[in-house]
């Protein structure tokens, strides 16, 4: 077994991972970064699916990574997965990081997905192109607002962002900005959506669940406590409709067994004061009904809800691990 490959074996036993999403338009340019640590020696892609290691660039390849990036020029939608940088230290220590990668087909007549878009940056009139700081050599050539083409005196275009002048309620939208990424003499459309919101008050955004990921299978022992944590952003600013609770086969947890279930919730704010719940789904004792259960995080705002559902298997021995 390779020594890169006993580094990534290592990091999944004894060291926690961060996790952070991505959604990408299918057919654009997307460039992933691994966070920065001064003192790293080196960097290492993994397709989390396939346990494969994403190779510097060659000759043709769509898919590659280059230090702390990982490239898809472009995307294709059997790249939604998962996706892991491993950074090895000075001191030969390791710290991974886990990537998860939703490309969304393009729709005609739909601009964006409601899943891309990024929190208001400021209620002042300034609006930042996301996502453009990993490009180099990237050129707007055009913003929308409402998937309209943006235009009239009170917008001044300047480099990466553009200023409103004197907002109002009737700018409050969604704004695009279109821009071509070029990479060796190839042209490649990326295109990243901002809310603005004009005054300081509350917005709901489309409910995201950050985490657990539909359809994922938990490893347990029978006996053992466990803890299931969902995690959602609903908007921007405190909600006034703000719910993240879970469900075990469609019945609320308060009406379940309370000495072997219970719940625990608490709410924070991120950047760009984005608002987000957390759930922490507590069970005293695994039993063999709950193998067959569905464990069901939901997560409601006053603009829509949406939901994450999980099950349990038994842990298997690992293999390979000589």
């Amino acid at each position: 077994m390779g020594y890169v490959h006993l580094i990534f074996l290592s990091t999944f036993l004894s060291v926690s991972m961060t996790s952070e999403t991505f959604e990408a338009m299918e057919g654009e340019a997307l460039v992933i970064k691994c966070p920065r640590w001064s003192s790293s020696v080196k960097v290492t892609w993994y397709h989390m699916d396939t346990s494969k290691i994403i190779p510097a660039e060659e000759e043709g390849s769509r898919i590659f990574s280059s230090k702390r990036f990982l490239w898809f020029l472009p995307t294709s939608r059997e790249d939604s997965g998962n996706y892991t940088c491993v950074i090895l230290f000075s001191n030969n220590r390791t710290k991974s990081f886990d990537m998860s990668v939703h490309v969304h087909p393009y729709e005609r007549g739909i601009c964006f997905p409601s899943q891309i878009r990024y929190p208001n940056d400021t209620g002042r009139g300034k609006i930042v192109c996301p996502t453009i700081d990993n490009y180099k050599n990237a050129t707007i050539i055009q913003w929308y607002k409402d998937c309209k083409p943006l235009q009239g005196e009170r917008y001044f275009k300047a480099e990466k962002y553009i200023f409103i002048n004197n907002p109002r309620k009737e700018d409050d939208g969604y704004y695009t900005c279109q821009f071509i990424y070029t990479h060796k003499g190839n042209m490649f459309n990326v295109s990243a959506t901002r809310i603005f919101i004009s005054k300081e008050k509350h917005s709901p955004l489309p409910p995201q669940i950050l985490f657990p990921k539909d359809n994922d299978v938990i490893e347990v022992e029978l006996g053992a406590a466990l803890s299931l944590k969902c995690q959602a952003r609903l908007g921007i600013k405190k909600q006034p409709i703000a719910v993240v609770t879970w469900d075990v086969d469609n019945v609320p947890v308060k009406y379940l067994d309370f000495s072997r279930f219970n719940e625990k919730t608490n709410f924070f704010e991120g950047r760009a004061q984005e608002y987000y719940r957390e759930t922490t789904l507590h069970i005293t004792e695994i039993k063999k009904e709950d193998l067959q259960a569905n464990f069901t995080c939901v997560a409601v705002n006053e603009m829509h809800n949406t939901k994450a559902t999980v099950t349990l298997q038994l842990k298997t021995p690992r293999e390979g691990l000589q």
